[in-house]
């Protein structure tokens, strides 16, 4: 087992954020708790197994982790380009700085199906902020990209992002619609774009991670867009409060 730090969320927390890798129900877990404990005084931890290894599960039950999320992690060939002629929007990579706020926005009110909107343990404030960084990340960042769904009067309406791994391959990262205009069908458009977008440069496959709870998004993803389930996970976190005592 190996613990690593999130940047972004122990930012947005205000305390350590780690995460467990790799994790061993087999080995010393009280004795790894207390040196990550020791190094980082951490205010939340977080663990992901897949989730047909109910032991695992249990293992962290037994530590004091609680399930926070099960997520599912899927798979789409991307073959051949959507005709999205009739629909008037155009979709474009965000470049500029100044082009970037309305993204922000959207990024920070738009989602709440993730761990953190529904976990009582945290700010309902921090769910919001922690996406509105990660938006940021992806401008940022070389292999990361982010790109927005406009109407004809060039209004943000959604956007994407996504990571470049390797030739032919990304990782789905971030997505959302403004929250004037859901409802109407643009969640579908907007991935629409991305993957022509994509096709046109090359990519051939995508990954992505959703919340099982996620159920518009699940259902548009594996009904409608032919993404195929690769594994599912069980989601388990533990909260601290500073000085290493826990809060539950």
């Amino acid at each position: 087992m190996k613990i690593e730090r999130i940047a972004i969320d122990s930012q947005v927390l205000g305390g350590n954020v780690l995460a467990i890798q790799d994790f061993d129900p087999a080995a010393d877990f009280a004795g790894f708790e207390h040196a990550y404990i020791a190094a980082y005084d951490p205010v939340y931890v977080s663990a992901k197994v897949p989730l047909e290894r109910i032991s695992d599960v249990h293992a962290l039950e037994s530590a004091g982790f609680q399930l926070a999320e099960c997520q599912i992690r899927s798979m789409v060939k991307l073959r051949k380009p959507y005709d999205v002629s009739a629909y008037p929007y155009d979709f474009e990579q965000v470049l500029r700085e100044e082009d970037l706020d309305a993204v922000l926005d959207i990024a920070e009110t738009t989602f709440v199906h993730d761990r953190f909107t529904t976990d009582r343990a945290i700010d309902p404030a921090v769910s919001g902020a922690r996406y509105r960084e990660y938006a940021r990340q992806s401008f940022v960042s070389p292999d990361e990209a982010v790109y927005r769904l406009m109407d004809r009067e060039r209004r943000t309406v959604a956007f994407k992002t996504h990571r470049y791994v390797g030739a032919t391959e990304v990782l789905f990262l971030l997505g959302g619609v403004h929250a004037d205009y859901k409802n109407l069908g643009l969640g579908l458009i907007n991935e629409y774009f991305e993957f022509n977008e994509l096709i046109r440069k090359g990519i051939r496959k995508g990954i992505t991670h959703i919340s099982a709870a996620n159920y518009p998004v699940f259902n548009l993803e594996i009904a409608q867009l032919g993404f195929r389930v690769l594994t599912t996970f069980a989601v388990m976190r533990k909260t601290y409060s500073r000085g290493s005592r826990t809060k539950e």
